[in-house]
């Protein structure tokens, strides 16, 4: 059976479409689309480009099956979206066979009354932003581990590391670019370089250097999905986009292909950079 979920940009609050509350039928827009660009010659026709045209998420809610009017059901579908704002929210899809999610932004949510069959059901719409991703909450951390140990290898592009950690190699078998996100917490001595180099030639295809030290209490992210640069330091968050070296790049991407991703992190610092690859998938 498909199950619907949606969930708040960090997971903090979720809200089930699977309930006889609020029970999702009818899906439409779970595939993919695409807008082809072509040049042709007097004997030949050439793709020059191909990007992705998301149609609409599509499906009936129904509200009242738990018996009751259901306009309280709506309404607290409605609160949970409101609480979204105006940023983009994830739509996670389960089938049986694994979980998805994409970025989404709702559309449409009409209103109108119980049906003579005595249904309140109506056909929400969300503006799809992006593939579907798997989103995956353990990724892996460059950081002196000092007890000998093996770091966990739950991550599912493939990597291999041991103590001490300053690499790991990453796949990314989807054709398009997979954003990163760099987590950065505690005491490191140097200024912050991250970077992503091909895994045979060594070499640098992508790199993010800080102006500034990390230091205990500070949280540093830099995420290539949202494009924002945010420093934390306990009390309160700024923006930190004047912090990066502007000679190299503001966020990193995993190339199609087998990388490395490295830190100049060193044993001595007690600080870690955590790294989470989104992975894109077709379906």
């Amino acid at each position: 059976m498909e199950r619907f979920t949606l969930h708040t940009a960090d997971k903090r609050r979720s809200y089930s479409l699977n309930t006889r509350k609020a029970l999702a039928a009818e899906p439409k827009g779970l595939g993919n689309k695409f807008a082809v660009s072509y040049k042709e010659t007097a004997d030949k026709k050439y793709m020059t480009n191909r990007k992705p045209d998301f149609e609409p998420i599509a499906l009936k809610i129904y509200f009242n099956a738990d018996g009751s009017g259901g306009d309280a059901n709506y309404k607290n579908l409605m609160g949970f979206i409101s609480a979204c704002g105006n940023a983009p929210f994830l739509f996670e899809y389960a089938d049986g066979a694994g979980k998805r999610y994409c970025d989404v932004v709702l559309s449409g949510a009409p209103k109108s009354e119980i049906s003579e069959d005595g249904l309140f059901a109506e056909d929400f719409t969300f503006d799809r932003l992006s593939y579907w991703y798997e989103e995956v909450e353990e990724s892996f951390a460059l950081k002196s581990v000092h007890n000998g140990g093996k770091f966990p290898l739950r991550f599912p592009f493939g990597f291999a590391g041991k103590v001490f950690i300053n690499s790991f190699a990453v796949k990314n078998d989807f054709y398009e670019a997979a954003p990163v996100v760099i987590t950065i917490t505690g005491r490191t001595a140097a200024n912050i370089l991250v970077y992503v180099a091909e895994r045979e030639s060594g070499d640098i295809v992508g790199e993010v250097s800080l102006s500034v030290n990390s230091a205990d209490g500070v949280k540093i992210v830099i995420n290539a999905v949202t494009k924002k640069i945010t420093v934390d330091d306990g009390e309160t968050v700024t923006n930190g986009y004047g912090l990066t070296d502007k000679t190299k790049q503001n966020f990193l991407f995993i190339p199609p292909g087998e990388y490395t991703v490295g830190a100049n992190i060193s044993q001595e610092d007690s600080g870690e950079i955590d790294v989470s690859i989104k992975r894109y998938l077709l379906i």
